[in-house]
């Protein structure tokens, strides 16, 4: 994806420098390269991500040498990454040095476990710091002059329909005589916990499943226990969810 080399730079808002903080990325050389010296930032399509799964790809920026003050041609020495917008929610950028020089290839990582879906198009704002007058002096921000996307996809199985929140299914049937289905749905993989208290607060059953996304169910047999109210408890790892039913006579 090509970034112009050809930034229009008004002397009024030309400023000082500033720092950015660093990533752990490597830059992209091999399939990105900085073909007839207009600069280079790619891919341009970056690979999908998963709902609520650790994310970490790299964007490669290839700064150019030139730039246009007014009708006069300048030296880029080098840029600066302000900011990377329309990330997805859960997804942050670090690029790998303060100061991208030109001609030289860098990298921006994006790192991070995404949480909502969707296509994404990302803008790269940077200030660019040329040569003028035997002076480094900053340039006013310009915008990545095309666009980098990334997809973040649902995960594999999961009904889009569906809310993207753990819950628990009320039993059924309430009440019973033997048998009932306590029910659950988590978005993710997730390791799920069962418990079945008397109304003493007694623990009398336990059961732990893993389970992948999607609404699943415990059948639960309490034909051995004693007529009344009981309680069940189910923990997904970040939160418990309590619930009553009522054993039949």
């Amino acid at each position: 994806m090509k970034r112009s080399g050809r930034i229009l730079i008004p002397v009024a808002f030309l400023m000082l420098t500033g720092i950015t903080g660093f990533g752990q990325c490597i830059p992209d050389t091999v399939n990105c390269k900085d073909l007839n010296d207009p600069g280079e930032i790619c891919p341009s399509t970056l690979p999908a991500a998963t709902v609520n799964v650790l994310y970490d790809e790299t964007i490669t920026v290839i700064p150019p040498d030139q730039a246009v003050l007014g009708t006069t041609p300048v030296e880029i020495v080098y840029i600066e990454i302000d900011s990377v917008k329309n990330l997805p929610e859960g997804i942050d950028y670090f690029p790998n040095a303060s100061k991208f020089y030109a001609d030289t290839a860098y990298c921006i990582q994006l790192a991070g476990t995404p949480v909502t879906p969707g296509e994404y198009m990302l803008s790269i704002f940077v200030s660019p710091f040329i040569r003028y007058l035997e002076s480094i002096i900053k340039g006013p921000q310009v915008t990545d002059s095309t666009s980098v996307t990334m997809t973040v996809h649902w995960p594999a199985g999961l009904d889009p329909n569906q809310s993207f929140e753990f819950r628990v299914i009320q039993n059924v049937p309430n009440p019973f005589s033997d048998m009932t289905r306590i029910g659950f749905y988590t978005p993710f993989d997730n390791r799920i916990d069962l418990k079945v208290f008397n109304i003493l607060g007694t623990l009398i059953y336990q059961e732990e499943v893993g389970a992948p996304p999607g609404e699943h169910y415990f059948n639960f047999n309490g034909m051995e226990l004693q007529p009344g109210t009981y309680f069940y408890r189910i923990t997904n790892g970040t939160g418990h969810y309590t619930g009553k039913f009522i054993k039949s006579r």
